[in-house]
C-alpha cells in the first residue's frame, strides 16, 4: 500500500414524484497502492429535505430505476474514458489517473491496479461519483509502458464491463538498444615488440557493465596470468588489466573478451573479441675490436709503431712518453629494429703492469671518444694523428679500479653504447674509446704502465652488448 487519502462522497436523487428530496454525505478513508481499493460507504438514514414532511414513500429506487415502477438496474457500468488515453506515448513521468465511468459508481468497489507497480494517492470523486481522479506520489519510470486495470461496481452491484484495462508509455530518451563495441585495444592485435610489463587497455563505444566485462575477460596464453588485477576509468568505458606478472622475452599472449560482456542498458557484445601480442625479444651480440680503429698511440707529439694490435700499453712509457690506447668497435650486426640497449660491458684483457702507475699516475680512466674510420701508422710530427690522440670525450670518463688488472677486466659501458647507437648515422655505426691515467707521465724516465698482448690473452679486447628488439 503507498497512499492514503480522505474523501467526501454526497449522492442525492431526485424522484418524478417531488414528494421527497434526500442528501446524503458520505465519508470514505482507503489505502492506495498498486491496487486501489475503495471500501463500501454506510447506508445513510433517511433524512426528510428541508421544509418537507417525512415520507413514506420507503427506500430509494435503484439507480437507473423510476419512482413507483420497480424497476431494477441491470446494465453494467463501463470505463468511458481515461486519462492518459490508452495508446498514449510521451506521457510525463508526473502524470496522474482521472478516469470517468458511465454512471454512478460504488466509490468502494473501485479498485485500480497498474503495471509495473506506482503509486497513486490522493484519490477524488466527482461528478455525482463517475469521475476519479489520482495523483502519482512519485515519477513515474522514464520510457516504460504501464498497463492501468480497473474493476468495481456500480451502486446496484453491477460489475464494470468492458474494456478494463489501458497502457500508454512515459516520456524519456530513447532506449539503448544499440550493442556496445570495442573501439581499441592496448597493445593493438598481432603487435611486436610490446614492453614485457605492459598494461592491457580495452576502449569501449559506450559505458560498459563492469561486472559482465570482468566475467567475460580472459587471458588464454599462457597459462597463469589470469591474476592480474583490473580497474576502471570513471566513465566505464577504459578497461585496464595489469598483469600479474612481468612478461618473459618474447612471450606471446593470447586474451579475450567474450560477447557476455555488456553496457549499461544489457545489450551485449555482438562477436568476441580474441587479440595478441607478442613481448619484446631479447638478443645478444659479442663484437671483437676493429683492428683499423684499435691500438696505442704516444705523445705528445702522436706517434704510432704499429698497425697490429698485438701488444698495446697505457701509461708512462719508455722515455717519458704518453701512451693512450684506443679501443674501436663495428656494431654494424645490430638490428636496425632494435628497440632498447639493455646492457653493454667493454671487456679488457691485460697482461700485467710495469711500475706502479696507479700510485704515481692517478686514476686510470675510460673516455667515450669518436676518432674516426682508421687509427694511421707514422711517426713523430704526423698532423693526422694529433686530432685523434688529443680528441675530445663525447662524454663523462669511467674510472677503471687498479683491483682489474691482469684479469679480464669488464667496464659497463650502457650508456656510452646506448648513445652511439642513437647516433649512429654521424658515428657510422661506431663505439670507440680511450683508456688513459689522469696524469700521463712524471717524468721521471721511469715505467709506469699497464700492458696487454695476444700471447697472454688472445682476444685482448671485446664489446657485449644486449639489446630487445620486436
Amino acid at each position: 500500500m503507498v497512499g492514503v487519502w480522505t474523501g467526501t462522497l454526497s449522492a442525492q436523487q431526485t424522484f418524478m414524484t417531488n414528494r421527497l428530496r434526500l442528501s446524503v454525505p458520505l465519508f470514505a478513508v482507503f489505502v492506495l497502492s498498486a491496487c486501489i481499493d475503495v471500501p463500501d460507504v454506510a447506508e445513510p438514514e433517511d433524512i426528510p429535505d428541508a421544509g418537507q414532511p417525512p415520507s413514506d414513500a420507503g427506500s430509494l429506487p435503484d439507480a437507473g430505476g423510476t419512482p413507483d415502477s420497480g424497476a431494477v438496474d441491470t446494465v453494467s457500468p463501463t470505463l468511458k474514458s481515461s486519462a492518459p488515453l490508452g495508446g498514449a506515448t510521451q506521457v510525463p513521468t508526473n502524470t496522474g489517473l482521472v478516469l470517468t465511468f458511465s454512471e454512478t459508481m460504488s466509490t468502494g468497489s473501485v479498485q485500480v491496479s497498474v503495471e509495473p507497480a506506482a503509486s497513486f494517492i490522493n484519490p477524488v470523486w466527482s461528478l455525482q461519483n463517475t469521475m476519479l481522479t489520482l495523483e502519482a506520489s512519485s515519477a513515474l519510470r522514464q520510457n516504460t509502458a504501464y498497463t492501468v486495470t480497473v474493476d468495481g461496481q456500480d451502486l446496484a452491484g453491477n460489475p464494470l464491463s468492458g474494456g478494463r484495462s489501458f497502457s500508454f508509455t512515459t516520456t524519456g530518451p530513447a532506449p539503448d538498444t544499440a550493442a556496445p563495441t570495442v573501439l581499441t585495444t592496448t597493445p593493438s592485435n598481432e603487435a611486436l615488440g610490446v614492453e614485457r610489463n605492459t598494461l592491457i587497455e580495452v576502449l569501449f563505444s559506450e559505458p560498459m557493465n563492469r561486472a559482465s566485462v570482468e566475467a567475460a575477460f580472459v587471458v588464454l596464453a599462457p597459462a597463469g596470468l589470469n591474476q592480474g588485477t583490473i580497474a576502471w576509468n570513471a566513465a566505464s568505458t577504459v578497461m585496464t588489466y595489469t598483469l600479474s606478472t612481468t612478461l618473459a622475452h618474447g612471450t606471446t599472449v593470447q586474451w579475450q573478451l567474450s560477447t557476455g560482456a555488456k553496457d549499461v542498458a544489457g545489450n551485449a557484445l555482438t562477436e568476441t573479441v580474441a587479440r595478441n601480442f607478442r613481448a619484446v625479444r631479447q638478443g645478444t651480440m659479442t663484437f671483437d675490436f676493429d683492428p683499423l680503429t684499435t691500438g696505442d698511440l704516444s705523445g705528445p707529439t702522436p706517434w704510432r709503431q704499429t698497425s697490429t694490435f698485438n701488444t698495446a700499453s697505457v701509461g708512462d712509457w719508455f722515455g717519458n712518453a704518453q701512451t693512450r690506447l684506443f679501443l674501436g668497435f663495428r656494431l654494424s650486426g645490430l638490428p636496425e629494429n632494435l628497440i632498447t640497449i639493455q646492457q653493454a660491458r667493454l671487456k679488457w684483457w691485460t697482461a700485467g703492469q710495469a711500475g706502479e702507475p696507479f700510485k704515481n699516475l692517478g686514476q686510470l680512466l675510460l673516455e667515450p671518444v669518436d676518432y674516426g674510420e682508421m687509427i694511421p701508422v707514422s711517426f713523430e710530427n704526423d698532423p693526422t694523428l694529433v686530432p685523434i690522440f688529443y680528441t675530445q670525450p663525447l662524454g663523462p670518463a669511467i674510472t677503471i679500479p687498479e683491483a682489474g688488472i691482469g684479469k679480464p677486466g669488464i667496464i659497463d659501458v650502457t650508456t656510452m653504447v646506448a648513445t652511439d647507437w642513437a647516433h649512429r648515422e654521424l658515428r657510422n655505426k661506431r663505439s670507440q674509446y680511450r683508456l688513459r691515467f689522469t696524469v700521463e707521465t712524471n717524468f721521471n724516465d721511469t715505467t709506469d704502465a699497464i700492458y696487454s698482448e695476444a700471447e697472454t690473452h688472445p682476444q685482448l679486447a671485446a664489446l657485449e652488448v644486449i639489446y630487445e628488439y620486436p
